[in-house]
């Protein structure tokens, strides 16, 4: 009886007749694994950096507000950041050390896309990181 050729893999070795199906499985969990994570970035917009402000030229910004969230030009919006509280003591009903300060206000000039929009700052020192609260 001829003898089986085996391959190795990271799971042990296998025959070669498996070692189809092996690459056909690992091609299959990679392209769930892409569906999943392109999700996810729909997600994490949403959820993460909905309002965030990603650029700052300027008296120019640019926030992750879209069309999708409503936001049309001449909407004027809060900019807030999340300040370290300095002498905090965290208890357990879970006191935060961070708080939200207004640091000004933008208004919308130009939705971009469903994601992004220009605003111009009508009040403060925005940066990049701060959040701008579309309130609808």
């Amino acid at each position: 009886m001829p003898e089986q050729l085996q391959s190795q893999t990271p799971f042990g070795a296998i025959n070669v007749e498996d070692r189809a199906m092996f690459k056909k499985l690992l091609i299959s969990t990679l392209m769930l694994a892409i569906v999943f994570l392109g999700g996810c970035a729909a997600l994490k917009h949403g959820l993460i950096m909905k309002g965030q402000v990603v650029d700052v030229r300027g008296d120019s910004v640019t926030l992750c507000i879209g069309n999708r969230d409503g936001a049309k030009a001449g909407d004027k919006l809060e900019v807030m950041r999340s300040v370290f509280k300095k002498g905090v003591v965290i208890t357990e009903e879970g006191e935060s050390d961070f708080k939200l300060v207004n640091v000004g206000r933008v208004e919308i000039e130009k939705v971009i896309n469903e994601h992004y929009a220009t605003a111009k700052v009508i009040t403060g020192d925005i940066k990049v990181s701060d959040v701008a609260e579309l309130k609808k």
